[in-house]
């Protein structure tokens, strides 16, 4: 039995755990937490729920907010956002309260159970995206995340407790979760296999 174990046990020691792709470091932009095309905006007003919302940045960096019409938004962070929000609409309202959360629109694929594109707090962490997508698969592998982005794969080893913003991940980009190896798969079956192989030599050789 151990004869036939072993070699088993060395090839899962040598199967690389994720897939085999050449690794590439992440493109990000200078300030990861800045306004990019295809964000959201989530703005909150204490007590005017007419004038909060979601609001999405166009591709020419500019949004639509309500009363203060299209203002330019690109590069800036949320924090400076909302100073800046809070001054414009101190012209329209009283004690104003604004909150601005940083949304990015991200596609997750591959082994996870609901595939689709999800929009989520750029705070949160990789691990909460993948969530999202009701988490992975039974041949999900959590150590073959990558980012793909324009075409091109980076393979990132994207580590769960990243924030998407640490991470680099912009809206748009996709994240895909590859299966484990083959051999970590099917590893029980073969066991199972060899241990009825070891079974049949045993009662052979009597």
């Amino acid at each position: 039995m151990k004869r036939i174990l072993l070699p088993l046990l060395a090839l899962l020691a040598l199967t690389p755990a994720g897939a085999s792709s050449q690794v590439a470091p992440v493109p990000a932009p200078q300030d990861a937490n800045s306004l990019l095309p295809g964000d959201v905006i989530r703005v909150a007003i204490w007590r005017e729920e007419d004038l909060s919302g979601e609001f999405q940045v166009d591709q020419d960096g500019s949004v639509i907010l309500p009363l203060l019409g299209r203002r330019q938004v690109v590069g800036i962070s949320p924090d400076r956002l909302r100073e800046q929000l809070t001054e414009e609409y101190a012209d329209y309202l009283v004690n104003t309260a604004v909150n601005v959360t940083l949304l990015r629109r991200v596609v997750v694929l591959g082994e996870v159970r609901v595939p689709g594109q999800y929009t989520v707090d750029a705070t949160q962490s990789v691990a909460d995206l993948i969530a999202r997508a009701q988490g992975l698969t039974p041949d999900g592998n959590a150590e073959d995340i990558r980012l793909l982005r324009q075409g091109e794969s980076f393979r990132t080893n994207l580590s769960g407790t990243l924030s998407i913003v640490e991470a680099g991940i912009r809206s748009g980009d996709q994240i895909l979760v590859g299966k484990r190896p083959w051999l970590a798969r099917n590893f029980s079956a073969l066991v199972g296999v060899a241990s009825i192989i070891a079974n049949v030599f045993v009662i052979v050789s009597r």
